[in-house]
């Protein structure tokens, strides 16, 4: 996945530059003033109703390279996760010696205890039908279609979902160069294979790269058996509230099938390092770039959750390295001594706050950029109030909310009200308030 992220940072000595810069502030006393309205007290303000947020973020989990190490799975359950995103190699469990499905039963196993789920990415080469390739001759294909329904077959009473490869729109993963049409070929050879093994499968189209929409479209011209799922990996240089529209746009692409597939994030985050929202540091180490990391982390879930996508996955659960300099070394919520940064508290918080959710709304403000999400859950209202874009700023008035209102920051650290109203600006984060019914 690494030349896929630097590709995702298109340049970062511009990006440097662009971080660099000395962005004006919004001074606080021009900041929009939002008036937070209860059950009894309403604000006149259009909510859009999120019938499906709930589910969505049910269905969020995160990436695990390591997955004999059973205490990165704790910190998957305690996070508040529900699945792992890793790979089932084609190559390790289908050798000259016969089926080795071992080290994933004992996965399947550990995560079933924790009541965890597991989303495989099958694919990529085996030696056993053509060094370093991948399968498109009727000799791979057919060799890729038992790969897929043994494995299949195998977790069909687990809590287990697939995706058939990953990013196969790069070459390196790809391992050659890109074609929808032999994607397209092997996609439709897999779907075959999982749904005979077992027709409720559930099956999605590998994650392309950022959301490639016409690799996508391609591959929709030639499939002969609709996926359950089309997968992106919505990197970005821009703040998370981006997405918003490219989920949108292909939203109405996958409106024209018969049967339109959901839409997956399977890999998404940010580094402490590298991107250009933090280029004017350049140490993931720092405090600082870990702490925007941790806001751009929370509001890229909220993003997520927002738009309803079917199933997101986070890029990834510990650091790869030690290395403060190297991009790839800092996407974790965990360093790589298992020490917990602030985007796992943050994102940890997050998840509690959310949790017993009824009813979901939300209200977003293009112009003066910030977004209102409001929950009721069976024994309080919540809010999760938030403003994007650098050097901008919100003041929530909370007056018109009772008396027992409660706000914190994203880390659930208690914030006070000043005249009523407390100031928010891009630099805290998301601001978190409660009230107890």
């Amino acid at each position: 996945m690494n030349d896929k992220r630097r590709r995702t940072c298109l340049l970062i000595a511009m990006a440097a530059a662009v971080g660099g810069m000395i962005l004006p502030v919004r001074p606080v006393s021009s900041a929009p003033v939002i008036v937070l309205d209860s059950a009894e007290k309403s604000v006149a303000r259009n909510y859009i109703e999120l019938p499906a947020f709930a589910r969505s973020r049910a269905n969020t989990g995160v990436a695990v390279h390591d997955i004999a190490d059973t205490k990165l799975l704790d910190a998957v359950k305690d996070v508040g996760f529900s699945f792992i995103r890793a790979d089932l190699f084609w190559s390790e469990v289908d050798t000259k010696d016969g089926w080795q499905f071992s080290r994933y039963d004992t996965l399947v196993s550990d995560l079933a205890a924790r009541g965890l789920g597991a989303l495989f990415i099958l694919g990529y080469g085996n030696d056993l039908y053509g060094p370093h390739q991948p399968p498109t001759t009727p000799l791979q294909l057919a060799g890729f279609s038992r790969y897929v329904h043994e494995s299949v077959s195998r977790y069909r009473d687990a809590d287990v979902r697939f995706e058939v490869w990953n990013e196969e729109d790069s070459k390196s993963f790809w391992l050659t160069e890109p074609s929808p049409a032999a994607y397209g070929q092997l996609l439709n050879t897999a779907l075959r294979a999982a749904k005979s093994a077992n027709p409720d499968a559930v099956v999605a189209m590998g994650g392309v790269q950022q959301v490639n929409r016409d690799f996508i479209r391609a591959v929709g011209n030639v499939w002969q058996v609709e996926p359950d799922a089309v997968s992106v990996h919505p990197y970005r240089q821009e703040e998370p509230e981006s997405v918003f529209s490219d989920y949108r746009h292909l939203s109405q692409d996958l409106a024209a099938y018969r049967k339109v597939p959901a839409i997956w994030a399977t890999e998404w985050s940010y580094p402490s390092y590298g991107y250009s929202y933090v280029a004017d540091i350049a140490d993931g180490h720092s405090p600082e770039a870990r702490a925007r990391q941790a806001r751009y982390v929370v509001r890229r879930f909220l993003t997520d959750w927002i738009a309803q996508i079917g199933l997101t996955a986070y890029y990834d659960i510990r650091n790869d390295g030690a290395n403060p300099k190297n991009m790839e070394n800092n996407f974790g919520l965990l360093d790589s001594d298992n020490t917990r940064l602030p985007a796992y508290d943050a994102t940890k918080y997050l998840f509690s706050f959310t949790k017993d959710v009824t009813r979901a709304r939300y209200f977003i403000d293009i112009q003066n950029k910030y977004v209102i999400l409001k929950l009721n859950s069976p024994h309080a209202t919540r809010y999760v109030a938030w403003c994007y874009g650098r050097g901008n700023g919100i003041r929530l008035d909370i007056s018109q909310l009772p008396g027992n209102a409660r706000a914190t920051d994203m880390y659930g650290t208690r914030l006070v009200p000043e005249g009523g109203a407390v100031t928010a600006p891009e630099t805290l984060g998301p601001v978190f308030i409660s009230v107890a019914s």
